[in-house]
C-alpha cells in the first residue's frame, strides 16, 4: 500500500514534534538535575533526532509550495492536535501547572510539556490559515462533533 503525501507528511510533523517535546523534557530534566554538562546523552540523541526530522520535512517542503497541499496539511494536523488536546484532561488530571519541578515525576513533566507545546502549535496553524483553509476547518470541526 502506498503512503500519501498528506499521511507521510503528518507522520513526519508528528514525529517532529515529539522530538522537540524531547529535547525540551531533557533540557528541563538537566536544569531540575542540575547536570553541570550542558547537553547530557539524552539530549545530545534527542537534539541529533531533531536535526533528522528536520531534514526530512525539508526534503518535503518543496511540495508544499502547492496551496492546496498546503491546506491540507495544516487542516488534518490541526484537527490531529485538537484530537490530541481533547485528552488533556484525562492525561494531566493528577496534577496542577503549579507544581514544583524538583518534585514533578518525569511522566508528568514530558505531557505537561507536550500539552503546551500542542497549545502553541495548534495556534500557530489557525492562525495561519486563510479564511477558505478557515472555513473548511470549521466545517471538518462540525462533521467531528456530531
Amino acid at each position: 500500500m502506498q503512503e500519501s503525501f498528506l499521511d507521510r507528511t503528518l507522520l513526519l510533523l508528528q514525529q517532529h514534534a515529539y522530538a522537540r517535546v524531547l529535547c525540551e523534557f531533557h533540557r528541563m530534566q538537566d536544569t531540575r538535575c542540575r547536570a553541570l554538562d550542558v547537553g547530557t546523552h539524552g539530549c545530545a540523541q534527542a537534539q541529533a533526532r531533531l536535526a533528522a526530522c528536520e531534514q526530512q520535512l525539508a526534503a518535503c517542503r518543496h511540495a508544499l509550495q502547492d496551496p492546496e497541499r498546503a491546506a491540507a496539511v495544516r487542516i488534518a494536523r490541526a484537527l490531529y492536535l485538537r484530537f490530541l488536546l481533547s485528552s488533556a484532561p484525562s492525561r494531566l488530571q493528577p496534577w496542577c501547572d503549579g507544581e514544583d519541578l524538583e518534585h514533578m515525576p518525569r511522566s508528568h513533566m514530558f505531557e505537561w510539556i507536550a500539552h503546551d507545546f500542542e497549545r502553541l502549535e495548534l495556534a500557530a496553524l489557525e492562525d495561519a490559515m486563510t479564511p477558505a483553509e478557515a472555513a473548511s476547518y470549521a466545517r471538518a470541526l462540525e462533521g467531528v462533533d456530531d
